[in-house]
C-alpha cells in the first residue's frame, strides 16, 4: 500500500475499502499484526515522544484518522477523499467480515461490552464475536498479561479490537505484548467502543467533514480535554508547516 511520510511516520494512503483489504491480508499471516488509527493527537504525541514514536514505526499499518492528517497528506499528493475514522472503520469491518471471520473485543467496562455486542449484532447479524475481555482498572501484572493472552489466544480471533484510551496507551500495550500472541490483527480504535455502543454521541457529519470532531469532544468534556487540544493541535500545525516548508525547499 502507498504511504506518505507524516512527521517521520509512514501513513497509509488508504480509504475504508483498501484498509479493510489490508487487514484481511494481515489476518491470514501466521503471526500477529498491528494497526493504529492516527488522529492529530496520536501522531503528534508520537512525534514528541521518541519511545512512542518507535512503537508507531513498528506497526504494520498507520491509518489517517483525523481530517487535518488527511489534509497534510493531500498537500503531499495522497489524493484522499476522506479519513479512516476509527469507529467508522470498525463498523465497516464488522459489516464486511461476518463468519467465518472472528472478532475479539478487548477494553472497556463490562457494561459497555454488553451494549457493544448488542450493537454489533445489529450492524452484522452474522458476526462471530469470539470473546470479550474487560481488563481490570489497575496496573496490570505479568500474571494479568499471561491471562489476557491465554483467553485471546484460546479464542483464536482474526481481529482483536483494542480500546484502552488515547495517549498511546493502547498502541504501547499492543507493541509490548505482541510476542504473547500466535496470530490475529490487533487494531487500536480508541473510543470506538463507547461510540458504537451508543454510550456517547458522534459529532455531526458536517463537523467531521471540516475537521471539527475535536471541538465536539471538547464541548463534551472541556475539563479533561482542553489542555490536550491546546497543546497537541497547536503542535500539529507547527510540525505540519515545518514539513511542508522543508518539502518546498527540496
Amino acid at each position: 500500500m502507498r504511504t506518505i511520510d507524516v512527521f517521520g511516520f509512514q501513513m497509509a494512503a488508504a480509504d475504508y475499502r483498501s484498509a479493510f483489504d489490508e487487514i484481511v491480508s494481515l489476518s491470514k499471516q501466521p503471526k500477529p499484526a498491528s494497526v493504529a488509527l492516527c488522529a492529530t493527537h496520536a501522531i503528534t504525541t508520537a512525534r514528541m515522544d521518541s519511545s512512542l514514536g518507535q512503537i508507531f514505526r513498528g506497526f504494520d499499518m498507520l491509518l489517517p484518522d483525523g481530517m487535518p492528517v488527511v489534509w497534510l497528506m493531500n498537500a503531499m499528493g495522497a489524493g484522499l477523499r476522506d479519513r479512516v475514522y476509527g469507529p467508522y472503520f470498525m463498523r465497516y469491518v464488522i459489516e464486511h467480515a461476518p463468519r467465518p471471520y472472528r472478532h475479539f473485543l478487548f477494553g472497556g467496562s463490562e457494561e459497555c461490552l454488553a451494549e457493544l455486542k448488542t450493537s454489533l449484532r445489529r450492524i452484522q447479524p452474522e458476526i462471530d464475536i469470539a470473546g470479550v475481555l474487560s481488563p481490570p482498572y489497575r496496573q496490570w501484572s505479568e500474571d494479568d498479561e499471561r491471562e489476557f493472552a491465554r483467553v485471546i489466544n484460546g479464542a483464536d480471533p482474526d481481529f482483536i479490537w483494542v480500546a484502552l484510551g488515547g495517549g498511546g496507551k493502547q498502541e504501547a500495550w499492543i507493541a509490548q505484548n505482541a510476542h504473547r500472541y500466535a496470530r490475529g490483527v490487533f487494531i487500536a480504535v480508541g473510543d470506538a467502543f463507547e461510540l458504537l455502543a451508543g454510550r456517547r454521541s458522534f459529532a455531526p457529519a458536517w463537523m467531521q467533514r471540516i475537521g471539527l470532531t475535536w471541538l465536539y469532544r471538547l464541548i463534551q468534556e472541556p475539563g479533561r480535554l482542553w489542555k490536550r487540544y491546546l497543546i497537541y493541535n497547536t503542535a500539529f500545525i507547527w510540525f505540519a508547516l515545518m514539513q511542508l516548508l522543508r518539502r518546498q525547499k527540496n
